[in-house]
């Protein structure tokens, strides 16, 4: 199901006519390091899940799937970017809490598109907050900033 939604969401992304196939890069322990430092926040696997959105044999774009902490629930969220890691878009796969589901609304996650590699993506500042979502759209931001810095540093590494 969640598998379904994320290559949904990378169809909207990037259009009906892509193909989408599914990629997992593994994270050595300097890779996680250096994310942490620059993002500071951490995958909470040693793998990222990676879809690739292709129109013919051009890539098109990718799309991180990463689960972030909420007050008590994940948010499983998959975040599309460019080929050249500029944001395209953001997608709340699954939202667990009781509040703060404002986070999926397009005038939030609208924030983060175009954001370009190497933004200091932070809540307060370049991302407004929500009111009775904070620790929501904070989670979400940490993600997008953590998917952005990961692009920045590992893309070499990507499938294409």
């Amino acid at each position: 199901m969640l598998e379904q939604k994320a290559v949904s969401s990378m169809q909207t992304m990037f259009g009906d006519s892509v193909t989408v196939t599914r990629a997992v890069v593994a994270l050595s322990r300097a890779d996680q390091e250096s994310i942490l430092h620059e993002s500071q926040s951490r995958w909470s696997r040693d793998t990222i899940v990676l879809y690739l959105a292709k129109r013919g044999d051009r890539l098109v774009g990718y799309g991180l799937l990463d689960d972030v902490k909420g007050k008590l629930q994940l948010i499983t969220m998959l975040t599309g970017l460019q080929p050249d890691g500029t944001v395209r878009d953001v997608d709340i796969l699954a939202y667990r809490e009781s509040y703060g589901g404002e986070v999926a609304n397009d005038s939030f996650r609208r924030q983060f598109r175009g954001l370009a590699p190497g933004t200091d993506i932070r809540p307060g500042t370049t991302i407004k907050n929500i009111s009775g979502a904070t620790i929501s759209a904070r989670a979400v931001t940490a993600g997008v900033r953590r998917a952005s810095v990961t692009f920045r540093l590992l893309h070499e590494r990507f499938p294409r």
